[in-house]
């Protein structure tokens, strides 16, 4: 075990601890969020064409692919409040970088710098959470899930107009760049910070940075667990991203309420987060499953096929319950299998699936936006959740791992 989760795991869970992890966790899912939806807004502004959409949506997960391993190596080494430190000050001064040209190529550069970036925010949250996920138990599976997710989803949207109206573009870009150095506040009450001399300091190994994809192929679980990941990311991102072009261009709605529509399926998303874990005890995690991967597949099939606007509430309602519920048996199913193998691994996995899945959703904009309308893909992607169904339900060794006397297992906490 590495020396960060040993020091996580071997202390309490302290109030000034959890108070600041979830709020630095909402600040800074609201920076990301609202710059996503800002970018999104400000390319429709430029009259960006389907193809540019489609490259800034990919853009936004680009980076992370090439940077979410290397990374969770650093974290191993300089611990995490070095690496988000480093990631918070470079990203804000990429934001604040944005709006010196109107361009909708220059956004897209930009856009895909900050990629780059964000890793060293996402491993480091995300080793501190699954490091403590058992002593929160399955119940709270959503809890720090949740504060992250209400800053992006639920106030992101609202806040977004707000500073455009506000402070315009420019000025919103700003607000950004301030977020995210607004998260170094709570930084040193939430992560670890190793002390290494330069002669003691192991050195960088390329075999190390891909260690983690080897228990790919050692452990069927995980493989079904990215799995799900990865696709939940492209429903997730490319409804985060398109709708909103989708509402103004198709249905001829305002921004504001276009991005209503984001603020629904948050709330849903948000809510269940916080609510629900302790029903997927309760059912058991592979009806769990079931019953959100059948949501999100609606939801899809919905938004694909509706020419009214109405139907686009109740969708993003369904979408957003779906994701939640996915969202949380995956990170029981991630902290599981952590606990079996290193979480060391398992979070720079975690943190390289899901912006796959976004960089996918977005390149599924861009080649077939123009050509078949970006409301259709959603029937595609609808499809792929219910082949997934169809998957799990086959997979007995799956739902194996996924019996309760395993995830009771997790949930004993320091009793074992």
């Amino acid at each position: 075990m590495n020396p960060i989760e040993t020091n996580v795991v071997s202390t309490p869970l302290t109030a000034k601890f959890m108070g600041s992890f979830v709020l630095l966790t909402i600040i800074a899912g609201l920076g990301v969020g609202v710059a996503r939806i800002l970018i999104s807004l400000y390319a429709v502004q430029l009259e960006a064409t389907e193809l540019q959409l489609g490259l800034i949506a990919a853009a936004q997960s680009v980076g992370i692919l090439f940077m979410a391993l290397p990374i969770g190596v650093l974290v191993q080494r300089l611990g995490s409040l070095k690496v988000f430190s480093l990631g918070s000050v470079m990203g804000a001064a990429l934001y604040a970088l944005t709006p010196l040209q109107e361009s909708a190529w220059y956004l897209l550069i930009v856009t895909a710098l900050v990629s780059f970036v964000l890793p060293m925010r996402f491993v480091s949250i995300n080793t501190v959470f699954l490091s403590n996920l058992k002593r929160l138990g399955p119940a709270k599976a959503g809890w720090f899930r949740g504060s992250h997710m209400m800053g992006f989803f639920l106030i992101a949207p609202a806040l977004t107009v707000l500073l455009i109206q506000h402070f315009g573009y420019g000025g919103s870009f700003y607000c950004v760049a301030f977020l995210f150095l607004a998260t170094l506040i709570f930084a040193p009450f939430c992560f670890q910070q190793i002390h290494q001399t330069a002669a003691n300091a192991p050195s960088f190994q390329w075999r190390d940075v891909v260690a983690p994809l080897a228990l790919l192929k050692t452990h069927a679980a995980l493989r079904m667990v990215c799995a799900l990941e990865f696709l939940s990311s492209v429903a997730n991102n490319y409804f985060g991203f398109f709708i909103v072009v989708i509402a103004i261009q198709s249905f001829s709605l305002s921004e504001s309420v276009a991005v209503m529509l984001l603020t629904t399926q948050g709330i849903v998303f948000v809510g269940s987060l916080f609510t629900l874990g302790g029903l997927a005890e309760l059912i058991g995690y592979a009806k769990f499953y079931w019953i959100g991967l059948s949501l999100i597949s609606s939801a899809l099939l919905i938004l694909a096929i509706t020419p009214i606007t109405f139907w686009m509430w109740p969708a993003s309602l369904m979408l957003g319950l779906g994701l939640g519920m996915l969202h949380i048996a995956n990170f029981m199913s991630f902290a599981k299998v952590g606990e079996q193998t290193a979480m060391a691994k398992i979070s720079p996995i975690l943190a390289l699936v899901g912006p796959a899945g976004g960089l996918f959703g977005g390149f599924l904009g861009a080649a077939f936006g123009a050509s078949l309308g970006l409301q259709n893909l959603f029937f595609p992607i609808g499809l792929a959740f219910i082949g997934l169904i169809l998957v799990i339900s086959r997979d007995q060794a799956f739902i194996s791992f996924l019996k309760p006397d395993d995830s009771q297992q997790l949930a004993e906490g320091q009793e074992s």
